[in-house]
């Protein structure tokens, strides 16, 4: 069973201190065993304290918690025993400790799920859109795929790699009111047809922008942006070179290559490597040359799960 908190579901930081906390264990023993125990009684009540909060955001095991509040109590009262005078007061610090653990995990559990409930409604509103049109069905998971694996051959931080996912899901959600006649349409689209669906992006953002979850994410990004171009020929709003935000560039080389290796009603699927050469021709006028060498050299080391995936 696990008792730990997906930690990389809040914060990275929380995940150096899960994966080192025995080490600030035996610093602050240290310090608190080292240091003259009268004037410093206070310091410890408020570092001990410090450390209930922190193993409540690590575990999320109630058990564990309250066998570590137990252990908190007892350094407590070996390091600043005048804080605990009595022995009903010992079993009160106890519990007053567990309460405080197991409130910040209960929180941190509440977060993590709200977290998994977003990635799977996105999930849910991405495969509604795509089941409208049988030759883009898994688009938008496939966009959110590379994505996220652009944003990891990039080094990006981990937050920054489930907003890539996640607004790779949720890229095209304005298509829901482009009529399916327009999606499915094999002949040339008219230029009022065009412009329904150019208009996909904007109504996405309008669609979503107010939902508290996705604003400073990236993610809003990534559902108005993921049309525009390098060279500033692209749409809503013909932004250039870094003029476009980052994740969004980082989609629109994801949206492309899937276009590209995926069947449309107006054309047949390119394979890999015609579709690579694509992206390394279109460097620098379409996609972020450095975002494209990234992606170009995750397909290459990846090449043959790539092409079992396309079958």
């Amino acid at each position: 069973m696990n008792i730990y908190h997906d930690t990389s579901s809040i914060n990275p930081l929380l995940v150096t201190l899960s994966k080192f906390r025995w080490v600030l264990y035996i610093i602050s023993g240290f310090i608190l065993f080292t240091a003259d125990k009268a004037p410093y009684g206070r310091f410890v009540v408020v570092l001990l304290m410090l450390v209930m909060i922190l193993l409540g955001l690590i575990y999320k095991s109630l058990i564990v918690l309250l066998m570590q509040s137990g252990l908190v109590t007892l350094a407590r009262y070996l390091l600043a025993p005048d804080s605990i005078p009595y022995i009903d007061s010992y079993f009160l610090v106890w519990v007053y400790y567990f309460i405080v653990g197991a409130a910040i995990s209960v929180l941190v559990s509440s977060y993590i799920r709200q977290q998994q409930v977003n990635v799977e409604l996105a999930a849910s509103f991405s495969r509604l859109l795509d089941s409208r049109d049988q030759y883009t069905a898994m688009h938008s998971e496939n966009v959110a795929y590379y994505a996220k694996m652009i944003a990891e051959e990039l080094g990006l931080p981990e937050q920054k790699v489930k907003s890539v996912y996640l607004g790779g899901l949720l890229h095209d959600i304005g298509k829901i009111s482009i009529p399916e006649a327009i999606l499915n349409k094999k002949d040339k689209l008219t230029a009022e047809e065009y412009n329904a669906i150019k208009d996909h992006p904007s109504v996405g953002y309008q669609t979503l922008k107010n939902l508290s979850t996705y604003k400073d994410t990236g993610i809003l990004d990534i559902i108005l942006h993921h049309h525009e171009r390098y060279d500033g020929k692209g749409y809503p709003n013909g932004l250039k070179g870094e003029e476009i935000p980052y994740l969004a560039r980082i989609a629109a080389v994801a949206d492309a290559f899937d276009a590209m290796t995926t069947s449309r009603v107006y054309r047949g699927k390119k394979n890999i490597e015609a579709a690579l050469a694509e992206i390394k021709k279109s460097k620098g006028t379409q996609f972020d040359p450095a975002i494209a060498d990234a992606f170009i050299t995750y397909v290459e080391k990846n090449k043959y799960h790539l092409m079992k995936k396309e079958h």
